[in-house]
């Protein structure tokens, strides 16, 4: 059975659900949205059902507690190839073993690449806490976009909510094409139709950046230039804790 669910991760959980009720195993699960062929076989749309997704979630808590239940929604953003098979694996083991800590066996192969796959998403997730470069608009408000590998930007929240929490913000990721806005009361997903930010750069159109803006990002790209050593340069290492990949918005790489 090919199953396709909307992409959220309560949407997964339902097919999970689904799954074990039916008794049927998934040939392959793929979001409704997913540009992509679909594979030969039976396919059969599974709507998202909260409850059924709290009660797998409930369940999975129940057999591995708070910590490993929460390593499976960050392993889902990581949004890789065949993530959601991989948890299905991982999942429908846990829910049948009889040994009680499962999650914890490392000698699995579907553990062990769970655990890694959380731990590309946190490993992101660190590295944006550094790379965000705000822009000021021209209604006060500050502005960011990233590129993210891994559907992170919910993740980041609880670090900038707590860094920058008396002015308002959004970080964007152009590549899903969705944000957050905190306005220093709540955070509000957001989708701009009408972005008024160059995709390509990040940069803000002139009409909607502050006045001051290019002054600001001439001063920070003369800070990094003053405080580089050129005879101390080493493009290796800077690659390793810079990869190339996420210099497409950070001012200091124009």
């Amino acid at each position: 059975m090919v199953y396709i669910y909307d992409g959220t991760f309560e949407g997964f959980l339902s097919v999970v659900f689904e799954a074990f009720r039916t008794k049927t195993a998934p040939l392959s699960i793929i979001p409704g949205r997913a540009n992509t062929q679909m594979p030969l076989g039976e396919c059969v749309t599974i709507p998202r059902k909260e409850k059924e997704a709290k009660r797998v979630w409930a369940g999975l808590e129940q057999r591995t507690g708070p910590k490993y239940a929460r390593m499976v929604r960050i392993a889902f953003l990581a949004e890789e190839p065949q993530t959601e098979m991989l948890l299905w694996r991982y999942l429908s083991k846990v829910f049948t073993s009889q040994v009680a800590d499962f999650c914890r066996n490392m000698l699995d192969a579907d553990v062990y690449e769970t655990v890694q796959m959380a731990r590309r998403v946190h490993r992101e997730v660190h590295r944006f806490q550094g790379f965000v470069r705000f822009q000021k608009t021209a209604d006060g408000m500050y502005f960011a976009a990233i590129d993210p590998d891994h559907n992170i930007v919910h993740l980041l929240t609880p670090h900038f909510r707590s860094r920058y929490e008396g002015q308002p913000w959004v970080i964007y990721d152009t590549r899903r094409n969705h944000g957050v806005f905190y306005d220093t009361n709540q955070v509000m997903e957001v989708v701009l139709s009408n972005p008024g930010f160059d995709m390509k750069t990040g940069k803000l159109h002139d009409h909607a950046k502050d006045s001051d803006q290019d002054y600001y990002r001439e001063l920070w790209q003369a800070y990094c230039d003053a405080i580089n050593i050129i005879e101390r340069k080493n493009h290796r290492q800077m690659k390793r804790a810079m990869p190339q990949r996420y210099w497409k918005y950070l001012p200091e790489k124009d």
